[in-house]
C-alpha cells in the first residue's frame, strides 16, 4: 500500500476539524467544540415530550465521561450552526468507523447543547441546518437495522417538536418542510404521537 511506503494516509471524506476532534477523543476520551454562553430555558406546551427529551441519557456508566458546559448564554446574533454541526459531523464520523462510544458521546453533548440552547426566532436557521445535515448526509442510514429512526435524526426531530411553538411560526421551517423528504414523514409521525 502506498500509505505504508509514504507514511501518509489521506482520508478525503473527513473535514480537518472533525479529524482534530477525533484525535482529541482518542487521546482524552472527550472532545471540545467552539464555546458559547448559556440560555435561559423557556416554557413549552408539550411537557411530556420535553420531559422525555430532557431526561434522555446517551452515555452509559461504562462509556467516556464528558464534561459539557452546564450553563451558557446564547445571544440573538450568535451563530450556533458550527457548534451544532460539529457534534453531528463527529457523530457521522463515528458511525462510519463503528466507534460506538464516540457516537454516544456526540449524542450526549448535542443533547446537552440543545437543552441549554435558548432558541431565538432569529436562530431557527441553526436548528434547520442541523436537521438538513442529519437528513441529507449520505453516510447516515434512514433507519437502524431494527427499523427504528437513527439516533441523531430522532434527537433532532424530538428537539424540533419540543420547540414547535417557536419553530412552527418560522417561514424558514415552512420552506424546509416544503422541500419534502424523510424529515417530513418522521416529523409528523413523532408529532402525532405527542400531540394526541
Amino acid at each position: 500500500m502506498e500509505e505504508s511506503e509514504t507514511r501518509c494516509a489521506r482520508i478525503e471524506d473527513v473535514q480537518v476539524d472533525d479529524f482534530i476532534w477525533f484525535c482529541e477523543y482518542t487521546y482524552r476520551g472527550d472532545y471540545t467544540v467552539p464555546r458559547w454562553e448559556e440560555p435561559v430555558p423557556g416554557p413549552s406546551s408539550m411537557a411530556s415530550l420535553r420531559t422525555q427529551f430532557n431526561s434522555r441519557k446517551y452515555l452509559n456508566d461504562g462509556g467516556p465521561k464528558a464534561l459539557v458546559l452546564q450553563r451558557f448564554e446564547s445571544k440573538i446574533n450568535q451563530n450556533f450552526t458550527p457548534v451544532l454541526l460539529a457534534h453531528a459531523r463527529l457523530y457521522c464520523f463515528a458511525h462510519l468507523r463503528l466507534i460506538a462510544p464516540l457516537k454516544e458521546l456526540t449524542l450526549g453533548k448535542l443533547h446537552k447543547t440543545l437543552i441549554g440552547f435558548k432558541l431565538f426566532k432569529q436562530r431557527i436557521g441553526d436548528v434547520i441546518e442541523l436537521a438538513r445535515y442529519a437528513y441529507s448526509n449520505p453516510d447516515l442510514p434512514d433507519r437502524k437495522d431494527d427499523g427504528t429512526l437513527d439516533d441523531l435524526r430522532k434527537l433532532v426531530v424530538e428537539y424540533i417538536i419540543c420547540e414547535i411553538d417557536t419553530i412552527g411560526e418560522s417561514n424558514e421551517f415552512v420552506k424546509y418542510m416544503e422541500e419534502g423528504g424523510k424529515f417530513v414523514g418522521d416529523f409528523w409521525k413523532m408529532a402525532r404521537d405527542y400531540m394526541a
